[in-house]
């Protein structure tokens, strides 16, 4: 039987941090947030270990996350947005729980990454560059077993549509 976690994927800005923390506090989970793990581990930020180690070394640790999070029971994870778009790391993530993506408007995605925290995968790139990213990205976060489009919605919008996303048994599990 497969664990009952709930898992969170989308692009940046998609509110997979916030929509999980407020997801985890009403299904009365842990919530578990796969950037603030390795942040944990490494002892420095996020847009540190890009500046200082690369993005590849980030990959890296998310790889290893990815295996910390097979001990994880009954909680709601938030995925960084590129967590899941390299081969095979969907599967495994389908492996611990229901996976949601949150999708959106690119545009509403852009602007709300761009409001919220630094983002190195922002970082001196033009929009064109980024939603070409958001595009390579789209056939991992389609291997979901749930989609959820979060356009035009706030937080408790998204969170009440996910309860009634995971609570429906007739909801598409592909």
């Amino acid at each position: 039987m497969r664990p009952a976690n709930v898992v969170l994927v989308g692009f940046m800005g998609a509110g997979k941090s916030i929509c999980g923390r407020v997801l985890a506090r009403r299904l009365g989970r842990c919530f578990v947030e796969t950037d603030d793990m390795i942040v944990a581990s490494e002892g420095r930020s996020i847009p540190e270990i890009f500046a200082t180690a690369g993005e590849e070394r980030f990959r890296q640790l998310e790889a290893e996350m990815l295996q910390d999070l097979r001990t994880k029971t009954d909680h709601v994870i938030a995925t960084g947005g590129g967590l899941p778009c390299r081969e095979g790391r969907m599967e495994a993530l389908r492996s611990l729980g229901t996976v949601v993506w949150l999708d959106g408007d690119f545009r509403d995605l852009y602007e709300r990454a761009r409001r919220t925290g630094e983002r190195p995968m922002l970082d001196g790139r033009p929009v064109t560059e980024v939603e070409a990213l958001y595009r390579q990205r789209t056939p991992y976060y389609r291997r979901a077993h749930l989609t959820l489009d979060t356009t035009g919605l706030g937080v408790d919008e998204v969170v009440g549509r996910l309860l009634r996303l995971l609570r429906d048994p007739h909801a598409a599990r592909v």
